[in-house]
């Protein structure tokens, strides 16, 4: 193999975005818990309002947003989530993925993150827009943020840029993943976080949400000498284009 994956447990500080307020927490809840605890600072960036998801119909999107909010902050302390950052862009609404990249971008040159996590774009069967265009543009965002030529949009940020490594992408919600995290000590963590999105869930949501996670944490899990698993597809800066390795990382 040309470029080796890197460590996702050796992460020192992680840019996680997602494109609802809860998918960090349901893709990669434990992983995160688990670097928190070992020292990692973890910074969120949601990118849609998600008020579409909102059961309260008669909620005005203004109050939807504070809760969802307030949610995701409880969610994040229980998880040692250090920073939250929210674009508010429109849940399954018209949004340029080019926006996006810039904002990404941004994120990447001011916070100088070793590690990013976000949604695989490439998920087969996967319809829901806001989960593509996050995926594709937080990977190309992360190809391009250390060329001094791209514009992020913040003309004193990039003129003060100074490049750095970023050691890799970690993508949850993908149908290839190549590398398992043990997520048995900090699994409980990851299922109180997400009992914090009332908003979205009635007592039956909760219950298929926690059942569902809890038999593909096992299935991870299984055969790899621990209890509890997440699954990711890792990969290095440099795999995310012309990457003649890509049939071999499985």
């Amino acid at each position: 193999m040309l470029i080796p994956i890197p460590d996702l447990l050796r992460a020192r500080r992680l840019l996680c975005v997602q494109p609802h307020y809860d998918d960090n927490d349901i893709g990669a809840g434990g992983t995160i818990a688990r670097l928190a605890e070992a020292g990692a600072d973890v910074h969120y960036l949601t990118v849609t309002d998600d008020v579409v998801g909102v059961l309260d119909r008669e909620l005005s999107d203004a109050e939807a947003r504070r809760r969802l909010a307030a949610e995701q902050e409880r969610a994040g302390r229980e998880l040692g989530v250090r920073g939250q950052h929210r674009l508010d862009y429109p849940d399954a609404g018209e949004w340029s993925a080019f926006a996006l990249r810039r904002e990404v971008v941004r994120q990447l040159r001011s916070l100088r993150p070793d590690w990013v996590l976000t949604v695989d774009p490439w998920l087969p069967y996967e319809a829901h827009q806001d989960h593509v265009r996050t995926g594709q543009a937080v990977t190309e965002a992360c190809l391009l943020f250390g060329l001094p030529r791209f514009a992020s949009g913040d003309p004193a940020l990039d003129a003060s840029f100074e490049p750095f490594r970023l050691r890799g992408v970690a993508l949850y919600f993908s149908a290839a993943p190549n590398a398992f995290v043990d997520i048995s000590a900090t699994r409980a963590r990851k299922h109180r976080a997400l009992d914090a999105y009332v908003s979205q869930f009635d007592a039956q949501g909760f219950a298929l949400l926690h059942g569902a996670l809890e038999y593909k944490e096992r299935a991870w899990a299984k055969d790899r000498g621990f209890e509890y698993g997440e699954a990711f597809k890792v990969l290095a800066p440099g795999h995310l284009h012309v990457n003649l390795d890509a049939d071999e990382m499985f």
